[in-house]
């Protein structure tokens, strides 16, 4: 994977970060393609990947039930251009997580590799895959 990081891509990931730290979801979902192809969430909070728009939708929908406060920052660590239609993309993005049910704040870390396209004239998330990373200090950077 080349190490550049490609002005837009680093945009994106500003973007996805002052979304989820305001709670934005509605904004969340513009980050994502919207038809072909089909976005594809992988997370390791479900059993198996959720496929398509209505999906999402939902995700965004339970998500949004269940914070009360977020404040999310990644950094881009790799970006490469696949072909002339396709960017890859990984980041460590750190999240502090208040739910409703409670003030205790659950903080953490996930390694996410997106897949974008070009969308008109922007970059679109069209799959995103994340896993829960458990990092000492310093670690990850």
């Amino acid at each position: 994977m080349n190490s550049h990081h490609l002005p837009e891509v680093v945009d994106l990931v500003r973007q996805y970060d002052a979304l989820w730290s305001g709670l934005d979801f509605a904004g969340m979902a513009e980050l994502w393609v919207r038809g072909d192809p089909q976005p594809i969430y992988v997370g390791d909070e479900y059993a198996a990947p959720l496929i398509g728009v209505d999906e999402l939708e939902r995700h965004w929908a339970r998500i949004a039930g269940r914070l009360k406060t977020a404040s999310v920052s990644s950094a881009l660590h790799e970006c490469d251009v696949v072909d002339d239609s396709v960017v890859r993309a990984l980041l460590l993005s750190r999240w502090n997580l208040t739910g409703r049910e409670s003030d205790a704040e659950r903080t953490g870390a996930s390694w996410i590799t997106w897949l974008l396209v070009r969308d008109g004239d922007r970059l679109r998330i069209f799959h995103q895959m994340e896993c829960q990373v458990y990092l000492s200090a310093g670690e990850g950077v």
